[in-house]
């Protein structure tokens, strides 16, 4: 009995830590997008993102992370890309979870500048038919 009070303080710092650590853990995943201009593919790794798309191809790029909104309830994550390729449309990539529709939903946004993502809210930045506030909005399922 004496052990067992000694060991549950131990066991509990544990868990403690190890739940620091996993809410530390970069995000990083492989989405699979459809339709005309959402077919490709978006890959999130520790330290490069990457998003093929029929209009823009964003090859390999460091990130900064902008915003990280990870809850029970609602997962959200908005990507500054560090340098972008020629044929890549997009300085920020926000990834969201769609839990309403599945766990594996997610809908994916590419905005042209920080600016735009900046202020996507904003009335007047919203469905713009301005080039420099076009987004591309994309249904993807999380493959792994």
């Amino acid at each position: 009995m004496r052990a067992l009070r000694v060991a549950v303080p131990f066991l509990a710092l544990g868990l403690a830590s190890s739940a620091a650590l996993a809410a530390d853990k970069p995000f990083t995943g492989y989405f699979v997008g459809n339709g005309r201009a959402c077919t490709g593919n978006l890959y999130i790794r520790t330290k490069t993102v990457e998003w093929h798309t029929p209009f823009s191809v964003c090859k390999p790029a460091g990130y900064e992370v902008l915003e990280k909104d990870f809850t029970e309830t609602h997962k959200r994550l908005a990507l500054r890309l560090k340098t972008r390729s020629k044929h890549c449309g997009h300085a920020v990539i926000e990834v969201e979870q769609a839990a309403q529709v599945s766990p594996y939903a997610w809908n994916i946004t590419g905005y042209p500048s920080l600016e735009a993502f900046q202020k996507r809210e904003l009335p007047g930045w919203k469905h713009s038919a301005l080039d420099e506030r076009m987004t591309l909005s994309c249904p993807t399922v999380l493959m792994d």
